[in-house]
């Protein structure tokens, strides 16, 4: 890998082949730190440094017009310019994050945003089977820690977590409302409702409903027994106080209908057979042309007859019969519709007199159906008492269904809650990455552990981060030790190909050492300022098979080997 750096800040001109260790070295203010941001821009596409830019002008070394930095690989490049702050890559660069290039820091985030970093590249976040399993052991169904999971997936944690805190909130409510009481585990425990008493623990809302029932019908008869006035039952008595003889006169009223329908039928019989008081009309028989006239002036019975001249005499004859039996007819007429008028008034009479019958007989059975002494207020305070036990049971029941719904919410909240799985998970992959990857670098540096807490701070042998540091803005060498462990172990997560450290000059030459013992057993590429007072006490890492070392001076790199023979020249000279 190659890296080709132009104008830069201070740095005028610097071509560094990189791979294994590369320190860039040389005395303060002479372009170290622009060599490593050049590269860590042009690796990670972040080229303006924190400047608006318009101001990205200083960037560009004074004199000079513009600045670029390559890095170039067997198949690849990626590169920068300024002051146009433009990136360009071709083909795949090897991944430098921010956070390896040393652009960004665990150590600069809030503890909220370091938590969040963490549950991304540690994966700290629990999973399903971290959740069902937290479920399990609070006794919360399967059913239910699959629903809530599936709600975590599309709202996240925080959200699903106020849902539940919500939830709880509503649940508090409905047990206030069923018990009347404010909220309370002690009370939800101890509780009993109004009306409670112990045998209503083995009964059942039915049996109770059942009781209520019997009551009231008991006292229902009570009330009909009292609310029967006597001037009723006189009334029903007398109303049916004739019902034989009504029966009787029903029955007799029927016979008479009966004779008297009987005698007009027989009457209109009569009359249909009565010969025709007039002259044959003309009819004449079809086979002989004989006159032919209707034997009978009426009836279903009439016939064709040779027809007669009838006499004057005998015209007058059957006349004055036809009207004799057209008066009969319609006296007898008279007679029937009458007879059958009082045979439906009889009946109806009697129909009434047995309907008051019936209802004397449901009135006195209504009101013998209550038992001696039974006091209709007394009967009142029984329903009441039925009421209210069932009330109670009710009560209790409808409080503990909340109180079960409400014991798995508050499970479920503890659960969700930040302090929850959440924090146990965390917990649980940071003891792993504290006593796995930070151990082992820390224990090639010959370092003090490198930990990070569960409430997100870190500690260096113990002491907090912050109590590391000396005074003054600098970082200390405890600190630096923090921070280049930190920075090297969240690479390694990351699969990073190349980190960049710089201001490694704060260490003593035993810490330095440390560090390149560190860097070298991580299998990564390492791009590593140090300040050095002159090139010949800057460690040779070509020849340890390390890797290089440059030394810069007045803003141009050139490689150690070369400045250490020109130097040596000079001196045999």
């Amino acid at each position: 890998m190659q890296i080709r750096i132009r104008d830069f800040q201070v740095v005028e001109r610097a071509d560094l082949l990189a791979g294994g260790l590369v320190l860039v070295t040389g005395k303060n203010a002479q372009g170290k730190s622009s060599v490593l941001k050049a590269t860590a821009a042009a690796m990670t596409g972040q080229l303006q440094f924190g400047l608006p830019k318009k101001d990205a002008k200083a960037l560009v070394r004074a004199g000079a017009s513009t600045a670029t930095a390559a890095v170039q690989g067997t198949d690849w490049t990626a590169g920068a310019a300024w002051p146009k702050c433009e990136g360009n890559t071709t083909g795949q660069p090897p991944k430098v994050t921010p956070i390896a290039a040393g652009l960004a820091s665990l150590l600069d985030l809030s503890a909220k945003d370091r938590a969040k970093l963490l549950a991304e590249l540690l994966k700290t976040a629990p999973d399903r089977a971290d959740f069902v399993a937290a479920c399990t052991d609070a006794s919360i169904s399967e059913a239910i820690a699959a629903q809530v999971w599936t709600d975590i997936e599309g709202k996240g944690w925080d959200a699903k977590a106020t849902e539940v805190a919500d939830k709880g909130t509503k649940l508090k409510g409905q047990w206030e409302q069923a018990t009347g009481q404010r909220f309370g585990t002690e009370k939800v425990r101890t509780w009993r409702p109004e009306g409670w008493t112990d045998d209503l623990a083995d009964a059942s809302l039915d049996d109770l409903q059942a009781e209520v029932g019997e009551a009231q019908q008991k006292l229902e008869r009570a009330v009909a027994a009292a609310a029967v006035g006597q001037a009723e039952l006189d009334r029903l008595t007398a109303a049916c106080a004739d019902i034989d003889e009504l029966k009787e006169q029903s029955i007799e009223a029927q016979m008479v209908a009966t004779k008297a329908n009987s005698a007009y039928g027989t009457a209109q019989r009569e009359r249909d057979a009565l010969p025709p008081a007039a002259q044959a009309k003309g009819l004449t028989c079809p086979c002989c042309n004989a006159a032919l006239q209707l034997s009978h002036n009426m009836g279903a019975d009439q016939k064709l007859v040779q027809a007669e001249q009838i006499g004057d005499d005998e015209l007058k004859k059957r006349r004055d019969a036809i009207a004799t039996a057209d008066g009969k007819l319609s006296r007898l007429k008279g007679e029937r519709d009458t007879a059958e008028r009082k045979a439906t008034e009889a009946q109806r009479a009697y129909q009434a007199a047995q309907q008051a019958e019936r209802q004397l007989a449901e009135l006195r059975k209504k009101a013998s159906g209550g038992q001696p002494g039974d006091d209709v207020e007394t009967l009142r305070a029984r329903v009441s008492t039925a009421e209210a036990r069932h009330r109670a049971l009710k009560a209790k029941e409808d409080a503990e269904r909340v109180a079960s719904l409400l014991a798995v919410n508050l499970a479920m909240q503890a659960i969700m809650a930040p302090g929850g799985l959440r924090q146990a998970k965390l917990v649980k992959v940071l003891d792993t990455f504290n006593g796995g990857p930070l151990r082992s670098l820390c224990e090639a540096a010959g370092w003090g552990d490198v930990r990070i807490e569960p409430d997100m701070g870190v500690t260096y042998g113990g002491r907090p981060y912050e109590q590391l540091a000396g005074l003054g803005p600098q970082l200390s060498s405890d600190q630096f030790r923090v921070y280049a462990t930190l920075q090297v172990a969240l690479a390694q997560v990351q699969g990073c190909a190349l980190v960049i450290l710089d201001g490694a000059d704060v260490l003593d030459q035993k810490g330095r050492g440390g560090l390149l013992k560190m860097l070298r057993g991580t299998g990564m590429d390492a791009l590593i300022g140090m300040t050095f007072s002159a090139p010949d006490v800057v460690p040779d890492l070509e020849a340890r098979g390390m890797g290089r070392a440059y030394w810069i001076d007045g803003g141009i790199a050139r490689p150690l080997t070369e400045v250490m023979a020109e130097k040596n020249r000079k001196e045999a000279a």
